[in-house]
């Protein structure tokens, strides 16, 4: 499914305003959920940086749909905003690592400080809701993808 230019306009906007996310994975049927760093490509892939044992990337091999909201910019006091995106992520292969790292350090130059331990992991949205009470009114979220 193609995005609208406008959309994709929004979408980034958003993102560039924020840099933590909930990342909610399952496995069998136990849910969880972790807040991480986040950036994210032109294409609007999702990045994050995490060590394999955690309990997320372990969710992640067993089963790679997840789910994702970012909310730190609420907007005016009062009034919800935010994006909520379902996705399939994976671990980043050797291959593409060098280039996905670059995207992520330029917006966490601490990174270097863990890639001894931490690897680059991709979510690709498999669709998109946006939140924003002053643009759209009360309540009403928009799919974006």
């Amino acid at each position: 499914m193609t995005m609208k230019l406008a959309n994709k306009k929004i979408v980034l906007d958003y993102l560039k305003r924020n840099k933590l996310m909930t990342l909610s994975t399952v496995s069998g049927n136990r849910p969880w959920s972790a807040t991480v760093f986040f950036a994210y490509t032109p294409e609007l892939r999702i990045l994050f940086y995490s060590r394999p044992d955690t309990k997320h990337c372990r969710h992640i091999l067993k089963n790679p749909y997840v789910s994702v909201v970012i909310n730190q910019d609420h907007g005016t006091s009062g009034q919800v905003k935010g994006m909520q995106i379902t996705g399939r992520a994976k671990r980043v292969s050797e291959k593409d690592f060098k280039k996905d790292y670059a995207e992520y350090r330029k917006r966490f130059s601490w990174a270097e400080d863990f890639k001894k331990d931490h690897r680059i992991y991709s979510i690709t949205p498999t669709e998109i809701h946006y939140l924003d009470q002053k643009r759209f009114g009360h309540f009403f979220r928009v799919q974006m993808k």
